[in-house]
C-alpha cells in the first residue's frame, strides 16, 4: 500500500508551524524540506552558463561576425536578435502555463538548453550568412525561453525563508558569467584556434567555444535540480501562435486576480525599459561625454561588473531581511542617483571610482529583488504562465527603451550642436521611466512571505512513499 505523503492521515501530524520565540501565536514561515546545497548551487551555475553566452556572442561576436567577417549591414544582426525576442514573448506564456500544468519545467528547460547549445555549436562549423542568421534566430530563442523555465524553478532549489539569497546567488554568477564572456572566451578561443594574419581571433571559432562552455556549464542543473511540481493536470493545448495570443491575453486579464500582480508587471516594465538601455549605452556615454577611451571604457565596465556581483550577494541577503517591496524601492532609488550622477557629467576619474561601483551595485539589486518579488506575488500553480508574462514585460522593454534612448539622440542629435548635452538628455529621459517605475511601484501591496511560502509548501505534490 501506498500513500501520498501530502494527504491527510488519521496519525499524521499537522503541517509544521513554528512559532518566533517572544512573539506568541505569530505563526512563522512553514518549515519545508531543506534544499541540498548542491542542487541550489548548481541551479544557480546555469544563471553563469547562459551568461556567458549572452555577454560573449550576443553583445560581442555576433555583431562582430556580420560587420567585420561577413562584411554585411549591420541590420543582419540586429534584425535577428529583435525577432528572437518577438517570437519567445509572443509563446512564453503559453509554454509557461503548459509546463505549469505538466509540471515538466526542467524537460522544457533540457530541450530549450539543448536547442540553444546545438543552433550555437553549429553557427561555428557553418559560417555562412543564411544559415548563421536562421541559426542564431534558433539559439538566441530558445536561450531566452529557457531562462523563464529556469526562474520558474527558484522555489524547487530555495525555501521561502531564502528566496532573496539564492536569487542573489543567481545573479551573482551571472554577472560572474559576463566576465569569463568577456575575458576568458577569447582566450581559449585564441588558444584553441589561433589567430588569422593580422593577429586576431576568428569571431566564428568563438560561437564553438562558447558553446561547449554553455553545454558544460549547464549539466549540474540539468542533472541535479529537482523540480517541485504543484499541479497534476496535464496541459493538451497545441503550440500555436494563435493559441499563444489568446493565451497571453487570458494571461493578462487573470493577473489582475492577485493582490499587485499586474501593476507590479507594469512597474517592471518601465523600469526595465532603462535598466535593459543602461546595458547598451553606458559604454558610449562613457567615450562620448565621459572621455573614456576605449580601453579605459573597458575597464569600466569590468570594473562596474565586479560590484554588481556584489549588489547581487548583498541585496539577495537585503531582501530576505527587509523582504522584495522595500528592497526594489531601494534599488530603484540607486538608480535614481546613478542616473543624476550621470547626467552631472563629473570628470573620469570620479565617474570611474563613484559611478561604476554605483552603477554595478544598481544593476546587480534590481533583478534579485524583482525576481523574488514575482515569486511572492504569484501563486504556485501559476508560476510558469506568469514567469512567461514577465518574461514577455522584459522583451519589450528591451525594444522600447533603447527606441526612447535613439529617438532621444535623433531629436537632439550630437553632431548637430548638442553635443554631450544630447546624451545628457537621453539619460535623463531613463531617468523619467526609472521614476515613473518607482511611483507605481509603491502601489504594489507589501507581500506575505510566510503565507506565500506556506501555499507553495502545502500545494507541493510529494512522491509516493511506501508505508512501513
Amino acid at each position: 500500500m501506498t500513500i501520498a505523503s501530502g494527504e491527510n492521515q488519521d496519525s499524521a501530524t499537522p503541517t509544521d508551524r513554528r512559532v518566533s520565540p517572544g512573539q506568541p501565536g505569530e505563526t512563522a514561515i512553514p518549515a519545508s524540506e531543506p534544499t541540498r546545497f548542491w542542487s541550489t548551487f548548481s541551479w544557480a551555475l546555469y544563471d553563469l552558463s547562459n551568461t556567458i553566452y549572452s555577454a560573449a556572442v550576443v553583445s560581442v561576436y555576433w555583431p562582430a561576425f556580420i560587420k567585420d567577417d561577413l562584411k554585411v549591414n549591420d541590420i543582419w544582426y540586429a534584425l535577428p536578435a529583435s525577432l528572437a525576442a518577438l517570437l519567445v514573448g509572443i509563446f512564453s506564456p503559453l509554454m509557461g502555463r503548459i509546463s505549469d500544468r505538466g509540471g515538466n519545467r526542467m524537460t522544457w528547460l533540457l530541450w530549450s538548453t539543448i536547442l540553444s547549445v546545438g543552433a550555437l555549436f553549429l553557427m561555428g562549423i557553418f559560417p555562412i550568412l543564411a544559415l548563421a542568421v536562421i541559426l542564431f534566430i534558433v539559439a538566441n530563442s530558445a536561450y531566452q525561453a529557457a531562462l523563464m523555465f529556469y526562474d520558474a524553478l527558484l522555489p524547487s532549489v530555495s525555501t521561502p525563508k531564502n528566496w532573496g539569497k539564492v536569487s542573489g546567488l543567481g545573479v551573482g554568477l551571472g554577472y560572474l558569467g559576463g566576465i569569463v564572456g568577456f575575458l576568458l572566451v577569447p582566450i581559449f578561443t585564441g588558444l584553441i584556434f589561433g589567430k588569422n594574419p593580422d593577429g586576431e581571433i576568428v569571431n566564428s571559432n568563438t560561437f564553438l567555444v562558447t558553446a561547449v562552455m554553455y553545454g558544460l556549464l549547464s549539466i549540474p542543473c540539468l542533472v541535479f535540480v529537482r523540480e517541485k511540481k504543484y499541479t497534476k493536470k496535464p496541459d493538451t493545448t497545441r503550440l500555436t501562435l494563435g493559441n499563444s495570443l489568446s493565451q497571453t491575453w487570458q494571461t493578462l486579464k487573470a493577473a489582475r486576480q492577485y493582490p499587485g500582480l499586474f501593476i507590479f508587471l507594469v512597474s517592471n516594465f518601465f523600469y526595465s525599459d532603462a535598466v535593459n538601455t543602461v546595458i547598451v549605452a553606458m559604454g558610449i556615454y562613457s567615450t562620448q561625454v565621459i572621455g573614456f577611451s576605449s580601453g579605459d571604457r573597458n575597464n569600466f565596465l569590468a570594473f562596474s561588473t565586479i560590484f554588481a556581483v556584489v549588489g547581487s550577494f548583498g541585496f539577495g541577503y537585503l531582501t530576505d531581511r527587509i523582504g522584495p517591496k522595500k528592497s526594489l524601492s531601494i534599488a530603484l532609488l540607486l538608480w535614481v542617483v546613478v542616473f543624476v550622477f550621470a547626467i552631472s557629467a563629473p570628470p573620469s576619474g570620479l565617474f570611474f571610482f563613484v559611478g561604476g561601483p554605483l552603477a554595478g551595485i544598481a544593476l546587480g539589486s534590481v533583478w534579485v529583488t524583482a525576481r523574488t518579488l514575482m515569486i511572492e506575488l504569484t501563486p504556485p500553480e501559476r508560476l510558469g504562465e506568469f514567469m512567461g508574462i514577465y518574461n514577455l514585460t522584459g522583451k519589450f522593454s528591451g525594444v522600447i527603451g533603447p527606441l526612447v534612448w535613439g529617438l532621444t539622440l535623433f531629436l537632439f542629435d550630437p553632431d548637430a550642436g548638442w553635443g554631450k548635452t544630447g546624451y545628457q538628455i537621453a539619460v535623463a529621459s531613463l531617468l523619467v521611466l526609472v521614476i515613473l517605475g518607482f511611483v507605481l511601484h509603491q502601489r504594489v501591496p507589501i507581500t506575505d512571505r510566510r503565507k506565500r511560502g506556506e501555499e507553495y509548501i502545502q500545494s507541493e505534490i510529494k512522491a509516493e512513499v511506501p508505508v512501513v
